[in-house]
């Protein structure tokens, strides 16, 4: 029996799935890991850190395994983020992650340089982009930046790891805001503009497409056995599409995790004149997609838990919070929450706003501010849906995944505020799984990604929106809307 990898190097953790060869799920293992914050604004992670905790995760599956056998692994990793490394491929700096505020300036000044180039990278810069923390690594960090052989996303310095030289995929790299997703290579046009070097960046291959093996003292250190093949891989949201057979144009993906995403695919690269979502290459080949993004999601619950509920005597518990907030009525009595606690990305590309609670009242519960941080979520997610629909989106099919999935009630709220069945899927870890059915596809064992995806992936009851609490949603969407105008006027940077 041979077995597959999907290894997805999150946010907050890396976890590593196995399938067998019948396409039956095997076994999981996880490791976290935390995000630094050395000054306000900054987002940073170790990327050798990053590969002790796959290391470990990769020997734990391989360690339920009867016989270690790997026909090959593949990758899903959070996007936009850059590693930099060395001529020895050693890292210089700890990698700038996708939550990133401190490129600001940067972002401004692309805007300014290649304007006119935006919609061959399909999309307006942000924070966080490859493109923008370059540009502040070479004013502020020189003699780093003189040093650059390399610059990879997160997961494709996992591959290095395994013995691979430095290359990196359509869908991820198209993130990065350096890259003509019509030709599906990197921009010589906004790369001239910005003064970068062609020669840093890696080679790009679509993401089913085998670029290698893992290297022999590699596989002989993890416990590995068999071809071991390497998948290019993609990024998250790519690869949580596939682990939730999102593939086709009319399929929607509705995502709740530490960030909140909209994701849909289409078999043309339909650019938004007004750059207010990306449109990137998918990890399927000759498709592109659509993909809005609220900040901060699944965070704002985290947040509002650790930082104001818990204390050192008393930790609250999500689902105890969950059953509070089940007991307030739609609307919360007129509280809104606005998600914007690292700034915004659809449809406002602003790193400055700011959230906020609006309209309290002394009635207002523990319960009221947890649903209140559920349906401002909501809202968020349906600012993108919105901007799809206004583009001539058409969806058949919705699907809700990620931690927020898990919630009942944070279903049944999300059904509502877009006012859409919802169905979720019965795939353990998502991404992973999507990472794990591009290794199955790019070695051979399925013809293709559907062929892939109607084997693993099943779906469960859609949840269906209320009724009640669809015309509740829509009066208050209103407001939200109005919201951010308001709330711009006060936040810094104005």
């Amino acid at each position: 029996m041979e077995y597959f990898l999907g290894i997805d190097l999150g946010t907050q953790s890396v976890k590593v799935v196995c399938y067998d060869e019948e396409g039956n799920f095997v076994a999981l293992a996880s490791r976290e890991y935390s995000i630094l914050t050395p000054t306000p604004g900054y987002a940073e992670q170790h990327p050798e850190t990053w590969w002790e905790k796959t290391r470990e995760a990769i020997q734990e599956v391989l360690a339920t395994l009867p016989e270690p056998t790997i026909r090959a692994l593949s990758f899903s990793g959070q996007m936009h983020g850059t590693v930099m490394l060395d001529e020895s491929l050693v890292p210089l700096y700890p990698a700038i992650i996708w939550a990133d505020q401190r490129s600001h300036q940067e972002a401004r000044e692309i805007r300014e340089k290649v304007g006119e180039y935006l919609k061959l990278a399909g999309s307006d810069v942000a924070t966080g982009f490859m493109a923008a923390t370059l540009l502040w690594v070479r004013r502020n960090l020189p003699d780093v930046y003189r040093r650059v052989r390399f610059v990879l996303l997160p997961k494709d310095f996992l591959k290095v790891k395994l013995g691979l030289p430095p290359t990196t995929d359509v869908a991820d790299a198209s993130s990065t805001l350096l890259f003509n997703i019509r030709l599906r290579n990197w921009s010589e046009e906004i790369l001239a503009a910005l003064g970068l070097d062609r020669a840093i960046f890696p080679p790009v291959h679509e993401s089913t497409q085998v670029i290698g093996q893992v290297a022999r003292n590699v596989r002989e250190e993890l416990g590995m056995k068999g071809p071991c093949l390497v998948v290019a891989g993609a990024g998250d949201q790519h690869c949580a599409a596939l682990g939730n057979g999102v593939t086709d144009e009319g399929e929607l993906l509705v995502t709740i995790g530490t960030g909140g995403q909209v994701f849909t695919p289409i078999t043309q690269p339909l650019v938004d004149a007004k750059l207010r979502i990306h449109t990137f290459c998918h990890a399927v080949p000759g498709f592109w997609h659509l993909l809005g993004a609220t900040l901060c999601a699944g965070l704002s619950l985290s947040w509002f838990k650790k930082s104001i509920l818990d204390s050192g005597t008393h930790v609250f518990d999500f689902r105890n919070l969950d059953q509070e907030a089940q007991k307030v009525d739609a609307g919360c009595n007129g509280l809104l929450f606005f998600p914007y606690l690292i700034g915004e990305r659809t449809p406002y590309m602003d790193p400055h706003a700011r959230g906020a609670f609006v309209n309290l009242h002394l009635t207002h519960q523990r319960g009221h501010f947890v649903r209140a941080i559920m349906e401002g979520v909501g809202f968020g997610l349906r600012n993108a849906v919105e901007v799809f629909r206004e583009l001539g989106v058409d969806f058949q099919r919705t699907v809700f995944s990620g931690g927020g999935a898990r919630s009942n009630l944070w279903r049944r709220i999300v059904a509502s505020i877009l006012d859409m069945p919802l169905f979720t899927t019965q795939v353990r870890e998502e991404a992973a799984t999507g990472a794990c059915i591009l290794a199955m596809v790019g070695s051979g064992r399925f013809g293709s990604v559907d062929e892939a995806t109607r084997v693993l992936v099943q779906y469960t009851h859609p949840t269906l929106p209320d009724p009640a609490w669809v015309e509740v949603y829509h009066r208050l969407y209103q407001k939200f809307q109005k919201g951010y105008t308001a709330l711009r006027e006060l936040s810094p940077g104005t």
